[in-house]
């Protein structure tokens, strides 16, 4: 955080809010790249990067409306959520000119770039919010700072993990976005603050009271027994003149909105509803806000509540409520015990009854409330349990972050060093992670939306994964396939809840809950603390899924590990056309994007595109032509300007169409060599350089959008610069640029797509093996598909088999 003031609150929220806009936005579009070194052509970037002494960036691309966003980068993650210092700065494209710009600000550009795919965005909204997010997150920290609260110690109980995420989600614009709460408020109801209040009851007639449970006895009985212990004189008088009204309780908050409806001033008016206040034991909010928790309770009781948090009144809908309930019945019959059974590392909290209230055959939504299980009262409210998010949050005003101090201790406690602590504690989450849910998901057709704040894990004594949690019901699906199954359980099974979804639809739902929200935010948290490479990290999770592909007839494990691209929910997007995504069930209640699987890394090859610099990648001598053909990396500083040279020649221009202004072409290299879409080669003929390689990997690149790509797939452009036959070598050449691929063992086979004006080009490709698959159509040209596999390029030219590349180069890392 450079040499920010800690005890400027609001702009430490600023930035807070600003790095999550950030990640929000490099993961809903593709118009950005890393931008690493000193600018040669491009003074003023330099000048701005050696005022602030830092030389790597996220460069934001908005040229369409004559602007450019660069911000300091300081981590880079393979699974998507970045760490950045500050300024952001913006640069007029026109002019030249550089100037800082705040999240809000960003949001309006975002907003204008977007108009052509989104005519009816408004970020004024989005900025509304945004400001409330900050201005809360301010006073969150404040509370914080000026509290004994601590939010990274080794052990935390159920409820301190609860209320100490003060950060919020890492990937959404709108964090701590709480519109309808005063100031008061915020600090009585927050869980940040971890206030503390009663709740509030209503008696309510029972022909106007809609209740379902899953257990010996509704919770409105439970509730008249357990309040009249507390209740006041006036309230007692209520519930025994009208004993067969049923108590309903509410959040506090949402008490006073209630009392103001008309429907609701008509119903007391015709004595169908009494306000009877509040009182009763202290109840505290969960990360959710809505729901609360007492650590004597048995049951968290997740009420309706119209405060716009995030983007969205938090309301309960009638089908939720029904999903609980089902969901509960089901855990009680031979479903639920053989899940409890096979899986004994997980466990379902289910939400078993419900209580909602209508009036004029219309429910009044802010009475809907969902009853939920406490595992976590009595004797077990001090075991060490945490929701995922919490684990995934960075440090608050420079302290070391909780997931640090847990790898740390754990070390200590077994005796072994952090890195190896770190690998064997996300094994083992991955243990109680990949196994159980994939077979829950084969045999018993259920999923969830496992996302972090969704998902609570508890520790075992070494501070080790050793059970997971899953909550809110709301997110329990079941796949379509199961419904003939489950319907035998109970008749009618989903039928009032719209639990089934179409398997298709719900290995999407997996893809960006339990992927990317969740595992790839543990990957990511282990990661840039430096605790374990982010790498090393993805292919474990990579091979544990791959472990239950045999056992997987659902096509989810398959999905995972070959797919290109995930579906991921936009929040910006959302929150930018102003979409109420819990307000409306019944349409297409968010943006989804697609988001490129970083679960593909593990085909990833550092060698092909982040070689080592300044170094010799290959070498090969041909006899025949008397020619060594050499390559290394492109190295900007020496190369620059012959390429620009060779760009500028006649045969360049309309094939390669790279005849930029030689700045241009600098900040294009800036931007790949950092990259892991592609890279570029100079290629030497007898120490001369002659020709040029791009290999890219196909699954990042545009070409992938027209087959189905495979992560092994990589492809190559080559530009020989001579004119003279006789220094072109183009045989040498192009089985060099083959064989330094085909090397690589991560390559399945390799990719071509060639234009159709490129007679030469394919002619050259056909040499070596390559066959035409089909003829696309892209953005920029007609293009040959093609493809070579190794047997292909082996079969013209057998000698290539036993080729060995006797170039020295650093080992890849």
């Amino acid at each position: 955080m450079n040499t920010t003031d800690l005890t400027n609150f609001y702009q430490l929220a600023e930035q807070v809010n600003f790095k999550s806009l950030l990640n929000c936005y490099c993961r809903e579009f593709s118009n950005w790249s890393r931008y690493e070194g000193l600018p040669k052509y491009d003074q003023t970037l330099a000048d701005f990067m050696q005022t602030i002494d830092h030389s790597s960036f996220l460069r934001f691309d908005f040229s369409t409306i004559g602007r450019e966003v660069f911000a300091p980068l300081t981590y880079f993650s393979e699974s998507g959520v970045h760490s950045f210092s500050f300024p952001v700065v913006l640069r007029n494209i026109e002019t030249g000119e550089f100037r800082e710009i705040n999240p809000m600000e960003f949001t309006e550009l975002v907003a204008a770039n977007s108009l052509g795919e989104y005519p009816d965005m408004d970020a004024v909204p989005t900025q509304k919010r945004m400001e409330n997010s900050i201005e809360n997150l301010a006073l969150y920290l404040e509370h914080y700072k000026n509290s004994d609260q601590t939010a990274n110690n080794p052990e935390q109980t159920f409820i301190e993990a609860e209320q100490s995420l003060i950060l919020g989600h890492s990937v959404h614009p709108l964090p701590k976005s709480r519109e309808g709460f005063s100031k008061d408020e915020l600090l009585q109801y927050s869980p940040e603050t971890g206030g503390k209040f009663p709740l509030h009851f209503f008696l309510i007639h029972p022909e106007n009271v809609i209740e379902k449970s899953a257990e010996d006895y509704l919770m409105t009985a439970y509730l008249r027994k357990e309040i009249s212990k507390y209740a006041n004189e006036n309230a007692k008088e209520l519930l025994d003149f009208y004993s067969q009204y049923k108590v309903v309780p509410t959040h506090p908050w949402e008490a006073n909105y209630l009392l103001d409806l008309p429907e609701v001033k008509e119903m007391q008016s015709k004595q169908l509803l009494f306000s009877l206040g509040q009182f009763g034991p202290s109840y505290t909010a969960t990360s959710s806000v809505r729901t609360v928790y007492n650590a004597e309770s048995e049951w968290m009781y997740k009420f309706s509540l119209h405060v716009k948090i995030t983007n969205s009144f938090r309301v309960n809908y009638l089908h939720e409520l029904n999903r609980g309930y089902d969901a509960a019945k089901l855990m009680k019959t031979d479903w639920g015990k053989g899940i409890e059974n096979d899986y004994p590392q997980i466990q379902l909290i289910t939400d078993p009854a419900y209580i909602a209230v209508s009036y004029n055959d219309k429910v009044i939504d802010g009475f809907s409330t969902s009853v939920r299980q406490n595992p976590f009262h009595g004797a077990n409210a001090k075991k060490n349990v945490s929701m995922v998010a919490s684990l995934c949050q960075d440090g608050i005003l420079g302290e070391t972050p909780r997931i640090v101090n847990i790898i740390n201790e754990a070390a200590k406690r077994q005796d072994t060093t952090v890195t190896e602590t770190a690998l064997s504690w996300f094994k083992q989450y991955l243990n109680i992670t990949i196994t159980p849910l994939v077979g829950v998901f084969n045999e018993y057709g259920f999923g969830s939306e496992f996302h972090q704040q969704n998902m609570l894990v508890e520790f075992d004594e070494n501070l080790f994964p050793a059970k997971l949690y899953f909550r809110d019901n709301q997110g329990y699906f079941f796949r379509q396939g199961k419904v003939e199954e489950l319907e035998r359980l109970i008749p009618d099974f989903g039928k009032d809840s719209r639990s089934f979804i179409a398997e298709k639809r719900i290995i999407d739902f997996w893809g960006y809950y339990l992927l990317v929200n969740h595992l790839f935010g543990v990957v990511n948290i282990l990661g840039k603390n430096r605790l374990a490479d982010e790498t090393v990290l993805l292919n474990l999770l990579y091979e544990a899924l791959k472990k239950e592909e045999d056992s997987d007839t659902t096509g989810l494990v398959s999905h995972f590990t070959n797919s290109a691209k995930l579906v991921v929910k936009g929040n910006l997007l959302t929150s930018l056309n102003n979409m109420d995504e819990a307000s409306a069930p019944r349409t297409n209640p968010a943006v989804y994007r697609a988001y490129p699987n970083p679960l593909n890394k593990h085909f990833f090859s550092k060698k092909l595109i982040n070689p080592k610099e300044n170094t010799t990648v290959f070498s090969r001598f041909f006899e025949k032509e008397n020619v060594t053909i050499t390559l290394r990396p492109v190295d900007i500083d020496r190369d620059l300007e012959m390429l620009h040279q060779w760009f500028h020649r006649e045969h360049a221009l309309k094939i390669w169409q790279m005849n930029w202004p030689i700045r241009e072409l600098e900040a294009y290299y800036r931007m790949l060599i950092p990259g892991d879409h592609s890279h570029s080669y100079i290629g030497e003929a007898n120490g001369v350089p002659t020709f040029n390689i791009e290999i890219y990997w196909a699954s990042r690149d545009v070409v992938g959008e027209y087959y189905e790509v495979l992560p092994s797939d990589y492809g190559t452009h080559l530009f020989i610069a001579p004119t003279d036959p006789k220094q072109k070598y183009v045989s040498p050449v192009t089985q060099s640029m083959m064989d330094f691929v085909l090397a690589e063992q991560k390559v399945g086979k390799m990719v071509g797509e060639g234009s159709v004006d490129s007679i030469a080009s394919m002619m050259n490709k056909a040499h070596v093996g390559f066959k035409i698959e089909k003829v696309i159509e892209m953005p920029h040209k007609k293009a040959n598909l093609n493809f070579c596999y190794r047997e292909w390029y082996w079969a013209k030219f057998p000698a290539a088999k036993e080729f060995q590349n006797n170039a020295v180069s650093a080992p890849q890392v």
